[in-house]
C-alpha cells in the first residue's frame, strides 16, 4: 500500500468515533440542556438579586452595562468549553498534566471553596424568601433548601437537572417579560439608560464604591465562577463532541482524528458557540427587563433592598401591576431561581474535586469507588457554605466578597484554554485551533477585565 492508499485509509474509517453534530432546529434544541442549567444558574445568583439592584438604586442608569458585559463574556466561556468538547478532557485535567499548569489545578479547587461563599449568600437570600412566605425561622429554611438542594445532587443525575433547571428558567422569564412590558419606559428612559455612566455604591450588595459594584455585576453577570465550572461538567455528561469518544474509552490525540472526525468537531465547537448566545441572549433579555422593573417600581418610590429578605422587598414590583396574587408567584419563582444556582455548582464543584482527588492517586491507594469520593465531596460542598453564612450572617457581603476572590480565577480560565488550544491544535489539526480572532480578542479583553476589577474591587 502506497503513501496515498494508506493516507486515504486513515482519513476514510468505516466508522468515526464522534457522532455527527445537530443539523436540525429540533437536533440543535435537544442539545440546550447544558445552556439552560447554565443560564439557570446564573439568574439565581446575579440577574435576580444584583440586577435588580442597581435599578432600585439607580434607575434607568446603567443599563447599558448589562448587554455589554452579557456578550463580552460569552467568548471566554465558549473557550473554555470549547477546548473539552475539541479534545475530551477537562481544563481541570489538562492544568493537571502540564506540570507548569499546576498552579492552575490548584486555583480550580480553591475557587469552589471561593464561591462556597457566595452559595452561602444565596442561601441565605433563599432561606429569607422562603420564610417571608412561610414564617418560621431563616436558619430553619436554611438547613431545609440545604438539604434538599443535597438530595437532588446525590443522584449525580444530568437529567433532573436539565428538567429543572429548564422549568424553572422559563417560568420566571415569562413573568419578567410580561411585568416589564407594561412598565416599558419612554424613548428617554431608555436613552438614558444606554448613556454610559458609571455607579456608585450598592447599600444591599455591601459594595463601598463604584468600581466595586462594576466588579461584583461583572463577576456575576453572565457566566460566575461556580456556573462556569460546572457547565463544563454538563457538557461533558451530554457527551457532545470529544467527550462521547472518551466516554467510550478512546484517547484520541489531534495527529489520530480522521478528517471526518475533524469536520464533526468543527460542528460541535459551532454549538458550544451557539449555546453560549442562546444563554447571552436570554440573560441580556431577562436582566434588561428586571431592571427596567425595578427602575420603574422600586427606584420611583425610593425602595432601596437590602438585607435577608432582597427578594421579597422586590414584591413591589409584581403587586403594584397584577395584585397580591402575582406578588406570590413571583416569590415562588424566585425561590426555584436561587435554588437552581445552588444545585449548579453543588453538582460541578464535587465532579471537579472527585476528578483532582483522583489525579492525587486516591483510587490506588484505597478501595473506594468514584461515586462514594463524588458523595464525600458533595457532604463536604454542601457543609461548607452552611458554615460560612452560619458564622458570618451577612449575606449579601459573602456574595460580594466572593465574586470578586474568584473573579481572578475566572478571568484566567478566560485566556490560558485559547492559547493552549491553539498550540495543541495548530500542528495536526489546524482548522480546530481558535480562528475568531475578534472573538479570541473579546474573551482575552473580559478576562483582563475581570482580573483587574476584581483587584480594584476587593482593593
Amino acid at each position: 500500500m502506497n503513501a496515498k492508499d494508506m493516507s486515504e485509509s486513515k482519513d476514510s474509517p468505516q466508522e468515526p468515533r464522534i457522532s455527527e453534530p445537530p443539523k436540525t432546529l429540533k437536533e440543535f434544541f435537544t442539545y440546550l440542556g447544558p445552556a439552560f442549567i447554565f443560564t439557570a444558574a446564573q439568574i439565581g445568583g446575579g440577574e435576580l438579586i444584583t440586577v435588580p439592584l442597581l435599578g432600585a438604586y439607580f434607575g434607568m442608569r446603567g443599563l447599558l452595562l448589562v448587554p455589554l458585559i452579557a456578550f463580552i463574556k460569552i467568548f471566554g466561556q465558549y473557550y473554555l468549553v470549547q477546548y473539552g468538547v475539541v479534545r475530551g478532557k477537562t481544563f481541570l485535567e489538562t492544568s493537571w498534566d502540564k506540570k507548569w499548569m499546576r498552579w492552575m489545578f490548584f486555583c480550580l479547587m480553591g475557587g469552589c471553596i471561593f464561591h462556597s461563599m457566595l452559595l452561602a449568600g444565596l442561601l441565605g437570600q433563599t432561606a429569607g424568601t422562603v420564610n417571608f412566605l412561610i414564617p418560621v425561622s431563616i436558619y430553619f429554611w436554611i438547613i431545609v433548601v440545604t438539604g434538599l438542594a443535597f438530595l437532588i445532587v446525590f443522584t449525580k443525575s444530568y437529567r433532573l437537572l436539565e428538567k429543572s433547571s429548564t422549568i424553572m428558567l422559563w417560568l420566571l422569564i415569562a413573568l419578567i417579560v410580561i411585568v416589564a412590558i407594561l412598565f416599558w419606559p419612554s424613548p428617554e428612559q431608555w436613552a438614558l439608560g444606554f448613556t454610559p455612566q458609571m455607579p456608585g455604591p450598592v447599600k444591599g450588595l455591601e459594595t463601598t464604591s463604584g468600581i466595586m459594584t462594576v466588579a461584583v455585576l461583572f463577576v456575576v453577570l453572565g457566566a460566575g465562577f461556580g456556573p462556569t465550572v460546572s457547565y463544563i461538567w454538563y457538557a461533558k455528561d451530554k457527551k457532545m463532541g470529544m467527550y462521547e469518544a472518551t466516554a467510550k474509552g478512546y484517547d484520541i490525540a489531534p495527529k489520530d482524528l480522521t478528517m471526518e472526525e475533524r469536520r464533526r468537531l468543527k460542528g460541535w465547537r459551532d454549538m458550544v458557540l451557539y449555546q453560549n448566545i442562546v444563554s447571552a441572549a436570554i440573560l441580556t433579555i431577562f436582566s434588561t427587563f428586571i431592571w427596567v422593573a425595578a427602575a420603574q417600581t422600586l427606584y420611583v418610590r425610593d425602595i432601596q433592598p437590602e438585607g435577608w429578605t432582597i427578594i421579597p422587598q422586590m414584591v413591589a414590583i409584581f403587586t403594584s401591576t397584577y395584585g397580591p396574587w402575582s406578588g406570590i408567584v413571583f416569590i415562588l419563582c424566585a425561590i426555584f431561581a436561587l435554588f437552581s444556582s445552588i444545585i449548579g455548582p453543588f453538582y460541578g464543584f464535587s465532579r471537579l474535586w472527585e476528578e483532582s482527588l483522583e489525579k492525587f492517586g486516591i483510587y490506588k491507594h484505597f478501595n473506594i469507588e468514584k461515586q462514594t469520593v463524588y458523595r464525600i465531596c458533595l457532604i463536604f460542598f454542601t457543609l461548607l457554605p452552611l458554615i460560612f453564612i452560619f458564622i458570618v450572617a451577612r449575606p449579601m457581603w459573602l456574595f460580594s466578597i466572593a465574586s470578586m476572590l474568584t473573579g481572578p480565577i475566572l478571568g484566567l480560565m478566560y485566556i490560558i484554554p485559547i492559547g493552549i488550544s491553539f498550540i495543541e491544535m495548530r500542528k495536526h489539526a489546524p482548522e480546530l485551533a481558535p480562528n475568531r480572532y475578534w472573538a479570541i480578542a473579546l474573551a482575552v479583553i473580559s478576562g483582563i477585565l475581570m482580573i483587574i476589577l476584581s483587584f480594584l474591587g476587593l482593593g
